[in-house]
């Protein structure tokens, strides 16, 4: 047989009810096993953390959430050992705060925010340095290990080269001017020559060395002075690249025979230096592939008889001077002179001895250096250069260079 249940409908909706309070049942169990105070609500939290490391502290910028409900955060660092709160006086925007007593190493900050009724944000993480007196006593001083006079009369220093790795980037010296003032100039890393601007000579520098471990570092770090006794004492100073044009080694030619012979650029030479058989050169020599200044007679070459090779420097300081020439070769025949003279002309060779200072080099040996020493009472012009009377029987001198110098004391 064939039997046919109907239920009505009354009786199936109240089996769909008993079926969904069950359920409803069990989830509120289970929301009050693992979830026992309801709902968890979380708050705006810290984003786009940078840290900046420091001495003993660190430094953080970041965005703030726009959650109104925020009234303060807090920064937990050591483990959570340590943590600082920090309230909110408007909701979102940027924040930037220091926090002091950091020990020295590497740590990592949690940033939380919270509301009124202590509901937090999810954790924001960022690691960063702290640095303090072992990072301070690993720091070596940038030594300076020269000193000279520069041709304006300045103290100059050389300082060693060091890596830029350790945070080394700026030296500091501290010195004395010649007015009795104070002064400090700052020496970049990438520097190892610079000069003391009006730096009392003879008087001891003190300096020290800049660091900043790495790159985003709020603080400098700072060696101890140590002091540096520069150039000082009496030393004669060579001033020849500032005073005198076309000092030599090699001499430069303001013309020349495409061969030999030719003229000194910067110098005046008297026409009868130019004594080559076009009588348009002379004075300048080509001599085994370097420029020399040169005076010659014979060999098919006519005598110098008044040979005059000269210039106008202006000395500017009063004091002693010395110029001088390095002698390349000569030969016996002929008198050649140094000569020094006030003002900007210089005596013919029968008044030589009317020089304000003159010297006769005709015996030197080749190779050797003759100087003039004299005294400017004070900031003048004097003619510098040579004079002499050269016979056609072969007679020559060849100067490789000149030097003009001052006595510092």
């Amino acid at each position: 047989m064939k039997y046919t249940y109907r239920y009505p409908a009354m009786l199936l909706c109240m089996i769909a009810i008993l079926l969904m309070t069950g359920a409803c049942s069990k989830m509120d169990e289970y929301k009050e096993k693992y979830v026992p105070k309801g709902e968890i609500t979380y708050t705006g939290k810290v984003d786009s953390i940078r840290m900046f490391s420091g001495k003993n502290r660190v430094k953080f910028k970041a965005l703030l959430s726009p959650d109104p409900r925020v009234t303060h955060y807090r920064v937990y660092w050591g483990g959570r050992a340590d943590s600082i709160t920090f309230q909110v006086t408007q909701s979102g925007g940027a924040i930037e705060q220091i926090i002091s007593n950091i020990p020295e190493s590497e740590q990592t900050f949690e940033f939380i925010t919270f509301d009124a009724q202590g509901n937090r944000s999810i954790s924001a993480f960022k690691n960063v340095a702290s640095y303090g007196s072992r990072y301070q006593e690993s720091l070596l001083n940038r030594r300076i290990i020269n000193s000279v006079l520069n041709s304006n009369l300045q103290t100059a220093i050389t300082l060693v080269g060091m890596d830029k790795a350790t945070g080394v980037f700026n030296t500091e010296v501290r010195y004395l001017k010649t007015t009795g003032d104070s002064a400090s100039c700052q020496v970049p890393l990438t520097t190892t020559d610079t000069f003391l601007l009006d730096h009392k000579y003879g008087s001891e520098v003190n300096f020290r060395t800049w660091y900043r471990p790495d790159s985003t570092c709020i603080d400098t770090f700072f060696t101890a002075y140590t002091a540096y006794q520069p150039i000082s004492g009496a030393a004669w100073i060579d001033l020849s690249s500032q005073l005198v044009k076309n000092y030599g080694s090699p001499f430069q030619r303001g013309t020349w025979d495409g061969s030999r012979w030719g003229v000194l650029a910067d110098w005046t030479t008297s026409p009868d230096v130019k004594n080559t058989s076009s009588g348009t050169y002379g004075g300048y020599e080509l001599r085994s592939g370097v420029g020399v200044l040169s005076m010659e007679g014979g060999w098919g070459l006519p005598a110098v008889p008044n040979g005059k090779i000269y210039q106008v420097v202006h000395l500017p300081y009063a004091g002693t001077w010395r110029f001088g020439a390095h002698v390349d070769a000569l030969g016996s025949a002929g008198t050649k002179y140094l000569a020094v003279n006030e003002g900007t002309t210089m005596p013919d060779f029968a008044d030589v001895t009317t020089a304000t200072y003159y010297y006769n080099f005709s015996t030197v040996a080749g190779g050797s250096k003759p100087y003039i020493e004299f005294t400017a009472a004070a900031p003048m012009d004097v003619c510098i250069g040579f004079v002499a009377s050269m016979p056609n029987t072969g007679s020559y001198y060849k100067v490789k260079s000149v030097s003009l110098s001052y006595y510092k004391q």
